[in-house]
């Protein structure tokens, strides 16, 4: 995101901010008395795993995959032309392991190499493909372009069951954000319909321009800010427009999709699941001036929520609130489970971890 771009974007969140009313929402499902934080250390590197921005779950295996880099450090190394950028990974972890109350720390290592990939490993959005055993990611890449660095997202393909698999990288469109893969193949989001200057347009008038795209193009144009992607029954989508608000039900249409409904809720949605129910959760922001304060510039603790929607009566409920962020800063992805709670989030390091009555 260049200059402009940024600065069009705060300006947005601010404005956004200023038209919003105080939400009442019910008690969490999930205490704060019941929650903790577990570390993940990297297996090679022995640094704490920080910004796991997405989970997948692998649930016949009892497993979760977590994509994760330090974005702000990836920036910040940029935007001082360093020689090196930092690298992120795709990890794994045993759901048993991680609801174990006497684990407080895991070691993982990542299904692949940064050095498996040209431009780096740092992968944003993810998607585990059942029926190939495969983990589907948006990675976003860095060239160099003389002194400065170009952020450039590819979707990619690697074996999830510790084979050496890393499959051709393919083109994704330059604002991709998450991936879902599954029955009717794989369908990413975009957050812009543009990058660069005419971003930061769409940003400050919340222009509905971006949406769902599959390898041929896009496939539905008219959201604002799309984001967290996951695929229900019967070919429906659920996408996350964080800047309305919303989730957002699309139904296959002609050559394309078309919204059947949408989830109305208590902050900005940002990384969408399904639950074994077929409930979705989502990650909330509650406010997006504490996020672009601690996501930007590094200031403070940004608010976390997490809650679950039934796509059939719209209901909502809280499955986790920390308003100040104390806990679990800005959790922007969260799956449940049958032992609780997991989130992860795009600048906090480790994983949120609740089990009800702990």
């Amino acid at each position: 995101m260049g200059k402009p771009q940024l600065k069009a974007s705060l300006a947005a969140v601010f404005l956004m901010a200023g038209c919003g009313g105080k939400e009442e929402i019910g008690p969490a499902r999930y205490g704060l008395e019941d929650c903790r934080r577990v570390a993940l250390v990297d297996a090679v590197s022995g640094d704490p795993v920080r910004g796991a921005e997405d989970l997948a779950l692998d649930l016949e295996r009892g497993r979760l995959f977590v994509s994760a880099y330090d974005r702000r450090a990836v920036e910040k190394a940029a935007r001082k032309k360093r020689d090196a950028l930092p690298q992120g990974g795709v990890y794994v972890v045993g759901l048993e392991t991680l609801f174990d109350p006497q684990i407080e720390k895991v070691t993982v290592a990542s299904l692949a190499a940064p050095g498996d990939f040209a431009g780096g490993l740092r992968p944003h959005g993810i998607s585990y493909d059942e029926e190939n055993h495969e983990l589907v990611f948006i990675n976003r890449t860095y060239e160099r372009h003389g002194r400065r660095w170009r952020m450039v997202p590819h979707l990619q393909r690697i074996g999830a069951n510790g084979e050496m698999f890393v499959g051709a990288p393919s083109p994704a469109h330059c604002a991709a954000n998450d991936v879902a893969a599954g029955e009717g193949g794989v369908v990413t989001t975009f957050d812009h319909a543009s990058c660069g200057f005419s971003g930061g347009v769409e940003n400050l008038f919340s222009l509905k321009r971006s949406g769902l795209a599959d390898e041929n193009g896009p496939l539905f144009s008219k959201a604002v800010f799309a984001n967290g992607v996951a695929r229900l029954e019967d070919g429906v989508v659920a996408m996350a427009a964080t800047r309305e608000g919303a989730v957002l039900l699309l139904e296959p249409s002609g050559n394309g999709f078309s919204e059947r409904a949408r989830l109305t809720l208590p902050g900005n949605p940002d990384n969408v699941t399904r639950s074994q129910e077929g409930d979705i959760v989502a990650a909330l922001h509650p406010s997006l001036i504490k996020l672009a304060m601690a996501r930007k510039f590094g200031l403070g603790r940004a608010p976390s929520r997490i809650v679950e929607a039934d796509p059939e009566t719209g209901a909502v409920s809280v499955l986790f609130e920390d308003p100040k962020g104390e806990i679990f800063s800005a959790a922007t992805a969260a799956v449940e489970t049958r032992f609780g709670l997991v989130a992860g989030s795009v600048l906090d390091e480790g994983l949120l971890v609740c089990q009800a009555g702990a």
